[in-house]
């Protein structure tokens, strides 16, 4: 559906269509102009208003036209997910062979935000920055126990689908106050720790992962938090449905000096660390620590683990 009218330049050509109003299907609204650029030329398209879903959205799933024009968006509301959107989006694109070019929002009218697309498989790819991690994570109600840090994440396609593979780097992070660590740490009797999580908070200066995300669920399949007091490594699951999850690794305590001997052990875990587990609900998960794999170096200590879980298991 349209509502507008087309305007011709002196010598009979296009000049521009502009739309008050237009919609497609449910996932698009707002207020479009299509500009002329002389013959032969590809249009340029420039979204001036309005909102559009991500979640129904129907563009951007082949490889795209040889001849695309420029594409200019301000968006009042884009929608990610159910629960996050990037209000006053702005971005300026090329569309030739794929969506290429950069664009800004702020999580869910909150915190601002900055990011790049590139196409990729058919679809895009997406890299999004900020300087505020902990501000992004609780504006999109993602986790709100932490305190500053600047991220780096990127989400590449993944088949056909709507499943991306994605990495994550933060830097400079703190947590404080987090009942799933605290319960961890209480069952490793780091007291010190717990005194420092319930007050300032603990520093985590690299926080990194790499992960599957689809529709419903996330795969962590390598992640680590890593600062002066301690080093945690995970893997494992989490599903939306009933926000529960099965994660596993190493928490290696006085991680600036067990970590010196990494190098006799898994990438990101100190020499020697207690192998845990959480499962159930992610507000209020069960902890268990194996209490002997503090014995046993960080090359060996497989032995008192199982493989981590997967979404296809």
């Amino acid at each position: 559906m349209a509502e507008g009218g087309i305007a011709l330049n002196a010598d009979g050509g296009l000049d521009a269509v502009r739309l008050d109003r237009a919609r497609v299907g449910d996932w698009f609204e707002g207020q479009v102009e299509l500009k002329g650029q002389g013959r032969d030329r590809p249009l340029a398209i420039s979204v001036s208003s309005g909102r559009l879903d991500l979640r129904g959205a129907t563009f951007g799933q082949g490889e795209g036209g040889a001849g695309g024009g420029p594409l200019t968006v301000a968006l009042d509301r884009l929608q990610v997910t159910e629960g996050i959107a990037l209000r006053g989006f702005r971005g300026s694109f090329g569309t030739r062979g794929g969506l290429t070019g950069d664009f800004s929002g702020r999580v869910n009218g909150e915190t601002p935000v900055q990011g790049a697309a590139v196409p990729m498989a058919g679809r895009t790819a997406v890299r999004i920055q900020g300087d505020d991690a902990a501000a992004a994570f609780r504006a999109a109600g993602l986790f709100t126990r932490g305190v500053g840090g600047r991220f780096d994440l990127t989400l590449r396609p993944r088949g056909p689908g709507r499943e991306y593979d994605g990495t994550l780097s933060i830097r400079q992070f703190r947590v404080t106050g987090v009942p799933a660590l605290a319960e961890l740490l209480d069952a490793i009797s780091v007291v010190g720790l717990l005194t420092q999580l319930n007050g300032p908070g603990l520093l985590f200066s690299d926080v990194s992962g790499d992960f599957r995300l689809t529709p419903d669920a996330l795969e962590i399949r390598d992640g680590s938090a890593v600062g002066p007091s301690l080093g945690i490594s995970g893997a494992g699951t989490y599903r939306a449905e009933g926000a529960v999850l099965d994660l596993q690794g190493t928490i290696s305590p006085i991680y600036m000096l067990n970590g010196i001997g990494q190098i006799f052990s898994k990438r990101r875990e100190g020499l020697f660390g207690f192998n845990y587990r959480m499962t159930g609900a992610a507000n209020d998960p069960r902890v268990s620590v194996n209490p002997l794999s503090i014995l046993t170096p960080g090359m060996f200590r497989d032995i008192f683990r199982s493989e981590p879980p997967k979404l296809d298991q």
